[in-house]
């Protein structure tokens, strides 16, 4: 392969490094229950955008779940959050999912 082979390769490779650590840093955020995550992915994404990031991020965002909740909480002794992608999804969104439970979607 080329040159130019090798840096689209590395290039997408660290895109979706980059951002998938945006998007799973936001994510452990929310399921934290922080209210400026909330209201950053609300401002940013739309419910089905934001489903489609998670899951397609959901490696990453489990490595930082362990690396921000799990680790610490082994040498300090405090719980760690639950790791429920389903409910920070619900905490964001929850008049869209609701509205689309009553429409019978």
């Amino acid at each position: 392969m080329g040159f130019w082979a090798y840096f689209w390769i590395y290039a997408g490779i660290l895109t979706y490094l980059t951002w998938g650590f945006v998007v799973a840093f936001e994510s452990v955020l929310v399921m934290a229950g922080s209210e400026f995550a909330k209201s950053w992915v609300k401002k940013r994404y739309t419910l089905k955008f934001f489903m489609f990031e998670i899951y397609l991020f959901f490696p990453l965002v489990f490595a930082l779940y362990l690396v921000l909740e799990v680790l610490p909480a082994l040498f300090t002794g405090h719980k760690p959050i639950k790791f429920d992608v389903a409910k920070a999804i619900y905490d964001v969104f929850y008049e869209k999912i609701d509205e689309a439970e009553e429409e019978g979607l």
